[in-house]
């Protein structure tokens, strides 16, 4: 087993022209390779062109490809991919003008607005009366071109993280937001517990994760009067260490078997 990071990726020349080095090792010398590098940053051409250049080595193994990453990444793209496969997500349209945000809210009512390429819940702010809050979206639209809109859910009742690594969910959490607050975010006053899953929520999870095609994630799902609505599919799931490290260990564990396995198939 080796270790190196996306600024470790080489072009060299090679019997075909070019090959690519991991670390200094031709890449066609691993059976298998487990990216976890971040894509965000200044510097996020230049490390999505290097994960497609992993991506498009011969018979390599990769988990998980650039596009998959660009995927979980995007909001847009992953409602669109969870919503083509049959799996439940809430009502979405693209925003680029007040005049669209009012036009949702009034199909909607309530709306939430955020950045297709966010993370941490970073600006992601809730229009509950358009005239009330028309501020809050001009604000967002004067630094965001275009924005997410989407229908807004009660979160009174608690929102479920379900991690799932490879074939397993190890960590499962139900988020309630703090008092008088519509936000399950722990770094905001929101509690969190530990929960048993019901059999229908993991399938849900798990189904959710394979659209995708994700080996490791951190889903938010919602439960709502017409059942559960799948809000997010991260694949920077976080979290892993919060119950304590034998469901971190689940968690590696579950990603070594999902890759094991697909790497002898």
């Amino acid at each position: 087993m080796s270790f190196f990071t996306l600024e470790e990726l080489a072009y060299r020349p090679g019997p075909s022209g070019v090959t690519l080095t991991l670390g200094g090792e031709p890449a066609e010398a691993f059976d298998a390779v487990i990216n976890r590098a971040k894509l965000y940053g200044d510097d996020w051409q230049d490390r999505v062109e290097r994960l497609t250049m992993l991506s498009n080595v011969p018979g390599l193994r990769l988990f998980d490809p650039a596009d998959v990453w660009v995927t979980g990444y995007s909001k847009f793209l992953m409602a669109q991919r969870l919503a083509a496969a049959g799996l439940p997500v809430p009502p979405t349209r693209s925003a680029t003008s007040l005049t669209e945000v009012e036009e949702a809210c009034e199909e909607w009512g309530a709306v939430i607005l955020k950045p297709s390429f966010g993370y941490r819940g970073t600006d992601v702010e809730r229009v509950a009366d358009f005239a009330a809050d028309k501020a809050v979206a001009e604000e967002l639209l004067s630094r965001y071109p275009t924005l997410v809109c989407q229908r807004f859910y009660p979160t009174s009742g608690g929102e479920y993280r379900i991690t799932v690594a490879g074939e397993a969910t190890p960590i499962n959490m139900l988020k309630l937001p703090a008092a008088g607050s519509w936000r399950c975010k722990t770094m905001e006053g929101a509690t969190f517990e530990r929960f048993e899953a019901p059999d229908d929520l993991v399938e849900l999870s798990l189904r959710a994760t394979r659209a995708m095609g994700i080996t490791l994630a951190g889903l938010d799902i919602l439960p709502t009067p017409d059942g559960y609505v799948v809000l997010e599919v991260n694949p920077v799931p976080g979290y892993l260490s919060m119950l304590g490290r034998d469901q971190h260990r689940q968690v590696l564990g579950g990603v070594f078997d999902w890759v094991e396995a697909k790497t002898a198939s």
